[in-house]
């Protein structure tokens, strides 16, 4: 009796069941277990720099002022663990390979070994969003994760949304700002699989405040994208051009009425 279901693919009451069962606890375990390895890591030399401001302060430690200045080696202590959280993630998915790669067409009932790759890499990207994230979003610090993360930047970025994933699967030239609220990604979820491909922004872009750039898009230098604009997959757009809208077409250049013609 026929199925429904195309001939290549399983019914799918038979998706996880069996090999893809092993596959998804298998995908889950080895993430967990990554992971916590990398929180352990990361959390060591903050925890050993709050031990050795415990000791080196004695029985101050205890005093009213003792306690003040015990308090503020919180701070210190968070900026070491961010800074060994994003690099032990970034290290992580370069080590196992958890990489994505463009060009890739998945079916997620089947969780083959490329899809649990890039869900272990979004895990590990994810924590590191979470937990560090919103401290240090839209400063150096965090361009420089990206970078170590996979992804080629310019001089000069500026990003100011934790919405940007996928970072291996992007390309950003100089002077390049996105805004806050931005969703921008290197891969797309469409009837049960799983694409990736990379989104390449030209020098100088910059797009604006809640816009959302999906997979396989290109721009020009000096693109300018306004603000809550939609640039469907595989956009092309012109350099030193303003796009808006849903979806994005190109802004008509504003032209000035001859003084004569002015309404009185």
């Amino acid at each position: 009796m026929s199925t429904g279901q195309p001939p290549h693919e399983a019914p799918a009451h038979e998706s996880w069941r069996g090999t893809r069962a092993l596959r998804f606890a298998w995908t889950l375990a080895s993430a967990f277990v990554v992971e916590s390895l990398v929180i352990g890591l990361a959390v060591l030399p903050a925890a050993l720099f709050f031990k050795q401001h415990v000791l080196w302060m004695g029985d101050l430690a205890l005093a009213p002022p003792g306690l003040l200045f015990l308090a503020m080696a919180f701070l210190p202590a968070y900026l070491i663990f961010a800074a060994c959280l994003m690099a032990l993630s970034a290290g992580a998915s370069k080590l196992f390979g958890w990489r994505p790669r463009p060009g890739a067409d998945m079916r997620i009932a089947d969780l083959e070994p490329a899809l649990a790759n890039w869900a272990r890499y979004g895990i590990l990207n994810h924590v590191v969003r979470v937990l560090v994230g919103p401290a240090l979003r839209n400063t150096p610090v965090w361009v420089w994760y990206m970078r170590a993360n996979g992804a080629r930047i310019g001089r000069r970025v500026w990003i100011n949304s934790l919405d940007v994933t996928d970072h291996c699967l992007l390309e950003l030239g100089d002077d390049v700002v996105i805004g806050a609220g931005v969703h921008l990604s290197g891969h797309t979820v469409e009837r049960g699989r799983v694409r990736t491909a990379l989104v390449r922004l030209g020098a100088g872009t910059v797009v604006g405040v809640s816009c959302h750039v999906e997979i396989d898009v290109e721009t020009g230098p000096g693109c300018q994208i306004g603000s809550l604009a939609m640039v469907p997959k595989g956009s092309r757009l012109k350099g030193h051009t303003t796009y808006v809208g849903v979806p994005v077409h190109e802004l008509a250049p504003v032209t000035k009425a001859p003084i004569g013609d002015a309404v009185p």
